[in-house]
């Protein structure tokens, strides 16, 4: 099988990126051949620049997947929209998957909300990638065939045994951010901290929205906690992983920021893969990444108190923190590459069996 990918990036130290890079080496040890076009334009405000780079990568497409047997445009916006019009005048099998908050935004644009809800009725097949996703598309979309399909990681990576660490922390990891909701989790450590004195709290993630990031500084400076909070920046995966081994719980509390929302929560299960005890969000596709009650805990968005209140109760009880550990190394041989990259390839067999 022969399938061409349509993505933003291949970065691996971007969510975006790591998922495709991920979907694609796992179709490969399938025996799958691939072929990528990443977006290879910078934004403009010069709407015939626009025009050309569109025109442009819609030739391309036609052209890469003449030997393909499958496009596959991973989100919605922009590469499921520039698909279906690659696609104009040919029966090329092609397919989206809805990654998050892009596969919805465009239809508030309403110069855009036509062309994509064409571009999912016409899709052979379409994917989101948590429950939460996939209603979000269809309370716009309608009555079409969505599957879902979460998230998978490579254990080879990510997979360890808990360390034995007399620092004790917890831990983030995601992009320095409102929707990440660190303004909610800073204020619910320094909460908790009262209970728990020698807790502290490790911070890893892309730190470019000065704004924000300065944001949280003030707020670590008004709860007196500068000493107990460290943000890190531009880690290995390796160190990464250690991280993860060390840490007491993992902790992301995304907050809806609008219409854009979190799709999923890969690191949900990269924290899973060492064995930590996790805290969530609600509403959003965090519920899709962790088993609730088994493997940690789901908090109302923006709650200040019931987070401090989960980090509290999975730091303090030991049989709660274990129980939890033991379930999400349970959880994550669940959500394997290997288990994704087979429920994609049925998934296209089905397709092109059509």
């Amino acid at each position: 099988m022969r399938i061409l990918y349509l993505t933003d990036n291949l970065d691996y130290k971007n969510g975006w990126g790591r998922y495709a890079l991920d979907l694609i080496n796992g179709m490969e040890r399938l025996g799958c051949v691939t072929a990528v076009l990443t977006k290879q334009w910078e934004s403009s405000t010069n709407v015939f620049k626009k025009v050309k780079n569109t025109l442009i990568f819609i030739l391309k497409i036609r052209e890469y997947s003449k030997e393909c047997d499958i496009i596959h445009a991973l989100d919605a916006y922009p590469f499921g929209i520039l698909a279906v019009l690659a696609n104009i005048g040919r029966k090329q099998k092609f397919v989206i998957t809805g990654q998050g908050a892009y596969s919805v935004v465009p239809f508030y644009k309403y110069r855009l909300s036509v062309i994509l809800k064409w571009a999912y009725k016409k899709a052979n097949g379409v994917v989101a990638i948590s429950e939460y996703t996939k209603q979000r598309i269809l309370e716009k979309v309608g009555s079409i065939k969505v599957d879902v399909i979460e998230h998978g990681i490579d254990l080879n990576k990510f997979s360890r045994a808990r360390a034995n660490s007399s620092d004790k922390y917890i831990l983030s990891v995601g992009a320095l951010k409102t929707r990440k909701g660190l303004h909610v989790s800073i204020p619910a450590f320094a909460l908790a901290k009262k209970r728990i004195p020698d807790l502290k709290y490790k911070i890893v993630g892309d730190q470019r929205d000065a704004t924000y990031f300065n944001d949280l500084k003030k707020i670590i400076a008004d709860y007196g906690i500068e000493k107990d909070v460290v943000f890190i920046y531009n880690v290995s995966d390796e160190e990464l992983c250690s991280l993860y081994a060390g840490a007491r719980l993992f902790i992301l509390t995304s907050v809806n920021e609008g219409n854009n929302f979190e799709g999923f929560g890969l690191v949900f299960l990269e924290a899973a893969a060492a064995g930590l005890p996790v805290i969530g969000t609600k509403k959003n596709g965090i519920s899709s990444a962790i088993k609730e009650d088994c493997n940690g805990l789901l908090v109302e968005q923006g709650n200040v108190k019931e987070t401090a209140d989960a980090i509290i109760k999975i730091v303090c009880d030991d049989d709660l923190n274990k129980r939890f550990s033991q379930y999400s190394y349970k959880w994550v041989k669940e959500h394997t590459l290997e288990h994704m990259a087979n429920k994609y390839l049925n998934f296209y067999k089905g397709i092109l069996s059509k």
